[in-house]
């Protein structure tokens, strides 16, 4: 499977009406002939841009959206000269201000389609004309089975940092820059270690920030972030960590300041228990 045939299948409609396309059913075949689980994770993305769709049903779009898109259309086109807050309206029209987009990705976030990223500015300005952008987003979440695959899966193919520093006040800020989800306070312990990088991802339309830390001998932990509200089944919040063995790996999942985080080794569970106490 290529990534070209990878991108088709996520931009062909949910319904499934491109599937009589030569192209889109040969690339769904060659998903098959893989092997692996990435046509269970497009049947998980499909599933939840059908949820997106039955909520784009029960709302209206405010007033004003209409006219700003219009507006911004006619000056890319050059019909009309762009008032100097056209970008500002734009966005007040179809942004919710908890919800902050990744900006300047890095090279190596795992792609989002096209028509994800329109179906999603469409919902929230939809939802937003009567408050119901929060039922959206819980319908759309990402459930932790899912999400903790997905991670299991990049880590083992092994990652490429988006920033490469040994420095946690230069990984913050990139962090920060990029708008991306970060704890603040790590363990102590944890806090302690050498960093070596870090990188977003975007998976399924939701961010999630990777810091890659060093043990000894160049062992590398990797910690990855993201908004507890984002994820359907995240652990408790501030509950003890849950360590355990998962696909080869040694993986401690919790809850922390709303936010769910997921740290991969290969070190000994004991170990990873001791880092995070």
């Amino acid at each position: 499977m290529t990534e070209e045939q990878l991108q088709l299948l996520r931009a062909a409609r949910p319904d499934r009406q491109d599937d009589g396309d030569p192209a889109v059913a040969e690339a769904r075949a060659a998903v098959a002939r893989a092997g692996d689980t990435s046509l269970a994770w497009l049947e998980s993305e499909r599933a939840v841009d059908l949820k997106m769709k039955a909520s784009l049903g029960q709302v209206e779009p405010p007033p004003s959206l209409e006219a700003a898109l219009l507006m911004a259309m006619r000056a890319v086109r050059g019909t009309v000269t762009p008032p100097e807050n056209l970008r500002e309206s734009v966005l007040a029209s179809v942004r919710n201000p908890e919800v902050q987009p990744i900006t300047a990705p890095p090279q190596n976030m795992v792609p989002i389609s096209r028509r994800r990223w329109l179906g999603w500015t469409t919902a929230a300005a939809a939802a937003a004309a009567f408050g119901g952008f929060r039922v959206w987003r819980r319908i759309s979440s990402i459930p932790m089975v899912d999400l903790t695959a997905a991670l299991a899966a990049i880590t083992a193919k092994g990652v490429e940092l988006g920033l490469m520093s040994p420095e946690k006040s230069a990984i913050a800020g990139w962090l920060r820059e990029n708008r991306a989800p970060r704890l603040g306070k790590f363990p102590v312990k944890l806090d302690a270690l050498e960093r070596k990088g870090c990188q977003i991802y975007g998976i399924q339309g939701h961010a999630v920030s990777l810091e890659c830390l060093l043990l000894p001998g160049m062992r590398e932990l990797h910690l990855y972030c993201t908004a507890s509200a984002e994820v359907a089944g995240s652990p408790a919040n501030e509950a003890a960590p849950d360590v355990r063995s998962y696909e080869g790996q040694t993986l401690a999942t919790w809850s922390q300041a709303d936010l769910t985080l997921w740290l991969f080794s290969h070190e000994a569970p004991d170990l990873i228990r001791e880092l995070l106490g």
